[in-house]
């Protein structure tokens, strides 16, 4: 088993939750046969060098953007090598949305929730991501949680930059943090217009946001109630359109209840393709990583990874 520990996790706190779970970690999951890394760049070859086996278990140790992070190397690889990997997690993030729903059966020290059983790994959908950056690059990245542009990404964006409230709530309380950058993004954050292919059907408008999921869950107790899961044939797509502030408010309070489809000025679908054509650069997230892009396609990978349980 590989670990890849992200020191920067938590806003710096990653290493320090390893170590309080280490010793159970041992004695429960990993034993001593474990490798601990801090870059993933040498990934292929350590896999290339490790003992000839059917599998190789990879373990993101942080956050979402750690798994994200990871998920993203574990594609470079070849097809042939990638199909013996599977992933794992140990959730010492922020928010954790990859291990959502959350299981008491499947967490240490109380409160750090892992996914280490690679004897029961299943199939785990991935989004492939297209789009132009702002130096007009064709990129392409990956997710497995989610993909969002509009309020969402832009809340993820400033989450992550910060400001001197922010920074001093993310250590002390996390869903504090949390509904601060929701709540500044909400009364700050531009609709953005745009044009938008659902398998096919298109639709211009002003949107406040879009999130494309694997998996409903996103951003400490916020949900959607779209029936999508990591197996599923298809995403689940959400769009807000056309809101103003007291809307945002009301879809974030109902989001909290797990509750969006049929609120006002909303639309939901399930599809396997997306495409966002912006009139310029917007924050694209994804799985809580954030980029700047225009001309985005988005393309289901049904079952592209298999992930312990």
């Amino acid at each position: 088993m590989i670990i890849l520990l992200n020191r920067n996790s938590n806003n710096n706190h990653g290493p320090r939750k390893w170590e309080e779970v280490r010793a159970e970690l041992e004695e429960k999951y990993l034993g001593r046969d474990y490798r601990l890394i801090y870059d993933a760049e040498d990934l292929p070859e350590i896999l290339r060098l490790a003992p000839a086996a059917d599998r190789h278990t990879v373990v993101a140790a942080g956050g979402d953007g750690t798994v994200n992070f990871l998920l993203n190397r574990l594609m470079r690889l070849e097809k042939s090598e990638r199909r013996r990997v599977i992933m794992g997690a140990i959730g010492l993030g922020s928010s954790n949305d990859f291990h959502k729903p959350l299981s008491d059966r499947r967490r240490v020290n109380g409160k750090v929730h892992i996914k280490l059983d690679d004897g029961h790994a299943t199939s785990h959908n991935v989004g492939k991501v297209t789009y132009e950056d702002a130096n007009a690059k064709q990129r392409q990245k990956y997710f497995m949680i989610n993909s969002s542009i509009g309020i969402i990404a832009q809340a993820n964006h400033f989450f992550n930059a910060g400001d001197r409230p922010l920074n001093w709530l993310k250590p002390r309380c996390v869903l504090g943090a949390i509904y601060y950058a929701a709540l500044k993004t909400i009364f700050s954050a531009a609709n953005v217009p745009a044009v938008i292919t659902v398998d096919g059907e298109r639709l211009a408008t002003e949107l406040t946001s879009l999130s494309i999921l694997i998996n409903p869950f996103f951003s400490g107790n916020l949900s959607y109630d779209i029936d999508v899961n990591p197996q599923s044939p298809f995403f689940g797509v959400a769009l807000a359109e056309r809101m103003g502030t007291a809307e945002r408010l009301r879809a974030l309070v109902s989001l909290a209840r797990s509750r969006f489809q049929g609120l006002a000025k909303t639309r939901a679908w399930k599809a396997r393709s997306v495409d966002i054509q912006t009139d310029s650069l917007t924050p694209l997230e994804l799985d809580g990583e954030v980029e700047l892009a225009r001309n985005i396609r988005i393309r289901l990978l049904q079952g592209y990874m298999r992930v312990c349980q």
